[in-house]
């Protein structure tokens, strides 16, 4: 009878324990598919900005490309965070990795974006 008992019990607990573990997975895939949508959102916003400068007219030497104007990537900022700190990434992280650098987290996001595109239902 006890073992039984303690058998119930331990079975109860490893079902317990996987189905929260499931709930957290669902949230996080929740989390970052609302990010995704709300990143195409503003790149959508940003595209049809037309009194924004589009470029800063001014070649990027470590990118070697002309960039995207600073009312622009400010514009992206906000929603390319969300995204990166969406997929479990603190604001520390995201500072050491990118020094800051605006256009550095806006790839950032992209390839995330890339990456859960398909994903998620857009």
């Amino acid at each position: 009878m006890k073992k039984t008992f303690l058998l119930a019990v331990s079975c109860f607990i490893v079902m317990t324990s996987c189905s929260t573990e499931n709930m957290q997975t669902v949230a996080q895939e929740n989390q970052t598919e609302e990010a995704v949508n709300n990143f195409k959102r503003a790149i959508i916003i940003v595209n049809n900005s037309k009194d924004l400068p589009v470029t800063d007219e001014k070649l990027n030497a470590e990118y070697q490309s002309f960039q995207m104007s600073e009312q622009r990537k400010d514009l992206l900022m906000p929603a390319a965070k969300h995204l990166i700190k969406s997929t479990g990434i603190k604001d520390e992280q995201i500072e050491r990795t990118t020094n800051g650098d605006k256009t550095k987290i806006i790839l950032w996001a992209m390839e995330i974006f890339q990456d859960n595109y398909k994903k998620s239902s857009l």
